[in-house]
């Protein structure tokens, strides 16, 4: 289903509960996630089985403490292409870069808003340099994150 539709699907406050309860913990049990927001866990399961199937639900993922891996650097990574750079392309070297975690096409004086997160600046160096040589990157504005905000 198109995730746009999902908007305007008829959500209620014991949806509402189940998706904030997933945010935050998408590894609970039916039966503990039904006693929050007050349904049987057959009824529950049906729910969220629901809310994927209209899209609002997308995907489920872990958490990853990238320092428990040796990734000790991440950065935020504004870019501008030259206006005749192929977006596409662009964006599917963002999908196959391993340290890419998350990229967003935006508005404004950059094209997009990258987070990066690589073992040292090096390999930061090495690429924000291939990204201008070879992919149409023009500009670029990187700040390092210093401390992550734990929101929930």
């Amino acid at each position: 289903m198109d995730p746009s539709s999902a908007a305007t699907t008829e959500i209620d406050q014991i949806d509402r509960g189940i998706i904030a309860t997933l945010r935050n913990d998408g590894r609970i049990t039916w039966r503990d996630l039904g006693t929050r927001v007050g349904l049987a866990p057959s009824s529950t399961a049906d729910r969220v089985r629901r809310l994927e199937e209209l899209g609002v639900i997308r995907k489920y993922q872990a958490v990853i403490d990238p320092g428990a891996l040796g990734i000790r650097l991440r950065a935020m990574v504004d870019a501008r292409l030259d206006p005749s750079a192929s977006p596409s392309k662009f964006e599917a070297l963002l999908a196959r870069t391993p340290e890419v975690q998350q990229a967003a096409h935006v508005t404004g004086a950059f094209d997009y808003t990258i987070l990066v997160a690589c073992p040292d600046v090096a390999t930061l160096d090495r690429l924000l340099r291939g990204w201008k040589d070879a992919h149409g990157m023009i500009e670029s504005s990187t700040r390092i994150v210093l401390q992550e905000i734990e929101l929930s």
